[in-house]
């Protein structure tokens, strides 16, 4: 029999109460590899704030999570910041571009400041990251000449470019006019499809449009429906 995959990450007996009127109460759930997690409901449900706390952007006030067999509440925030910085890529609502660069010199950020890459190998990545997105014809184009939409691929290349693990998008996009969200949904979809990364994404308004792989859907801080669960077992003890 073949043995199963592992989730790359889990959290047990989530609760948080320091941001209201959101909450978590007792939240338990496992993240399998390379697929597309959706976490759902209303502005008081807890999805948008069980994101973060998957993100390793807020701590809980009591329960545990681990990236992979690695538990993140005994780390500090320096440890955590640098496991951020290397395993986790961004979406937000805003794409948060730098007018004055290029295509190229906004995605290709990261790969100097956090992956010590050399000058050929953050040009050689950045064209396999804008491909992906539809964007290899502008990669020196100023991102002030470019659309709204063409920013939102920007911000998904520019996370993609340091080859996550997991890619946490917060709602991105969902300012973007129908047609644009839709277009965009589809790409940041097909992430998934790059070896080795998964997508845990809120966004209450285009679930429709997003078509997961599983989808979470948080009433009250609870989960109350799970499309495709995954057992929660106990992570291994570390001295």
């Amino acid at each position: 029999m073949t043995p199963p995959i592992p989730p790359v990450l889990r959290v047990a007996s989530l609760v948080h109460h320091r941001s209201p009127p959101a909450e978590l109460r007792g939240v338990s759930l496992a993240i399998q590899p390379a697929g597309f997690t959706l976490l759902s409901g209303e502005a008081d449900s807890g999805a948008a704030l069980l994101l973060r706390i998957l993100g390793l952007l807020e701590r809980p006030d009591a329960g545990e999570v681990w990236l992979d067999s690695l538990p993140m509440d005994c780390l500090d925030d320096a440890a955590r910041l640098h496991i951020r910085n290397h395993e986790f890529g961004f979406l937000f609502a805003e794409p948060f571009l730098l007018d004055s660069f290029t295509v190229a010199e906004n995605v290709a950020m990261p790969l100097f400041k956090i992956s010590g890459f050399n000058i050929e190998q953050a040009r050689a990545r950045t064209a396999e990251v804008l491909e992906f997105a539809g964007l290899a014809g502008s990669a020196d184009f100023s991102v002030r000449d470019l659309s709204a939409l063409d920013h939102h691929k920007i911000s998904l290349a520019r996370a993609l470019a340091i080859a996550p693990r997991v890619l946490i998008a917060e709602d991105a996009g969902l300012q973007l006019p129908a047609a644009d969200l839709r277009e965009f949904a589809g790409l940041l979809r097909r992430v998934p499809e790059i070896p080795g990364i998964s997508v845990i994404a809120t966004s209450p308004a285009g679930a429709e449009i997003l078509g997961p792989d599983r989808e979470i859907r948080l009433e009250r801080g609870v989960i109350a429906a799970d499309s495709h669960p995954v057992e929660v077992e106990e992570a291994p003890a570390h001295d």
